[in-house]
C-alpha cells in the first residue's frame, strides 16, 4: 500500500507498519508509525509519522488497516 508520510515529504510503498517506541523523542513525538518497504532493496524503516502517545498511534494504523481493508491502495496519514 502507497503511504503519504505525515510531513508530506514521502510517498512509501509498504508491505508492513509497525507502533515503535521512539526512545528520547520529543514530547509529540514519543510514538512513531514506521513502514517497511517492499523488496530487499527497501531495507530502511522509514518513519511515516509521530504521535505523542500509544493510543494515537494506534487510531491511525487502525484508519490505515480500515482504508485498505475498503480496498483502498493508498492513504494519506493527517
Amino acid at each position: 500500500m502507497l503511504i503519504f508520510a505525515q510531513d508530506k515529504k514521502s510517498i512509501i510503498n509498504c508491505n508492513r507498519i509497525t507502533i515503535e517506541k521512539n526512545i528520547g523523542g520529543k514530547k509529540d513525538e514519543k510514538f512513531m508509525l514506521v513502514g517497511w518497504g517492499i523488496g530487499i532493496a527497501n531495507l530502511t524503516t522509514p518513519t511515516l509519522a509521530a504521535y505523542p502517545d500509544e493510543e494515537s498511534a494506534m487510531a491511525e494504523l487502525e484508519k490505515i488497516y480500515s482504508a485498505f481493508a475498503n480496498g483502498a491502495n493508498a492513504y494519506q496519514i493527517q
